[in-house]
């Protein structure tokens, strides 16, 4: 498919982008995209091979061991029962099991809890269940959850499908994560303050928008010809058609043909990127008659 207008001196060709640029291999990223598919490779390079791999690796990374146990001592998790037995002079750490609902003993951890911080935040990393692990890990650093929608094509978001799209119930699910830490925060905007953790979730949220754009074929090029000769080209142009037309007007065409945009004819034949600016200007005179 190729979208052509012609206005003296000026022929515009906007065409699909067939071999487009990967957002997340080619752009420069802020977000860093955690997926997990059967089928599909999805996101960034990704070497842990599950969620909860990912989950306690970042927890590790960017929680303190206060934090952890904190989290647990207090009641916070719903799966977690971390308590101190007096008569043993230790921790004990126990996990609940859903599915046939009783608690387990994990381990337990002899002395003061203040000598033993890391031996106990190790173990209760290992217990804590996805949910609790993505709790911890979003006190200070932004994740947003990545969604897929796999039904004649691929679409990302990150909010749900459900209620948005047919048979989102079942084609679409939870595929991943995009985040950044409180350390690349600080970095990047001098402090983790409330305004620069929603600047931050504006950049992922557009990092994803780019990707769904990619997934779903919304990648677009075009051709510009001048006096029958071609003058300008350009690909990787990401986004609804309506957009990339008001982007690609405004970028190559002078103001008194920037209208042209508005005038773009279909042509059907999808070998149009092999045609010249004669071929398109016989087909133009043709759709005229």
């Amino acid at each position: 498919m190729s979208l052509v207008a012609l206005k003296q001196p000026y022929l515009l060709q906007v065409m699909y982008d067939t071999e487009p640029l990967n957002p997340r291999e080619d752009y420069d990223n802020f977000g860093h995209m955690m997926c997990w598919h059967k089928r599909y490779n999805l996101g960034d390079e990704n070497r842990f091979e599950n969620p909860n791999d990912f989950l306690k690796n970042l927890v590790k990374r960017t929680a303190s061991e206060y934090a952890i146990i904190q989290y647990a001592r207090f009641g916070r998790s719903d799966t977690i029962r971390f308590a101190y037995d007096r008569s043993a002079n230790g921790w004990s750490i126990e996990s609940y099991d859903g599915y046939f609902q009783k608690w387990h003993y994990e381990d337990f951890v002899e002395g003061r809890l203040e000598d033993k911080t890391r031996e106990v935040s190790d173990c209760l990393i290992e217990v804590m269940s996805d949910n609790d692990l993505l709790k911890i890990a979003s006190v200070e650093n932004v994740i947003l959850p990545l969604h897929l929608y796999d039904h004649s094509g691929l679409r990302m978001s990150a909010d749900s499908f459900m209620g948005k799209t047919q048979h989102a119930k079942w084609d679409s699910g939870q595929v991943g994560w995009i985040y950044v830490t409180a350390s690349e925060i600080r970095a990047e905007y001098g402090s983790v303050s409330a305004e620069n953790v929603e600047k931050t979730r504006q950049k992922l949220l557009s990092e994803v928008q780019d990707y769904d754009y990619y997934l779903s074929g919304q990648c677009y090029g075009y051709r510009l010809y001048e006096n029958g000769e071609e003058t300008d080209s350009c690909w990787g142009f990401l986004g609804h058609l309506g957009d990339v037309l008001k982007e690609i007007a405004g970028e190559v065409l002078p103001e008194s043909h920037q209208d042209m945009v508005e005038e773009l004819h279909e042509i059907s034949d999808t070998k149009t990127i092999y045609k010249g600016y004669e071929d398109f200007v016989e087909e133009m005179e043709a759709l005229a008659r």
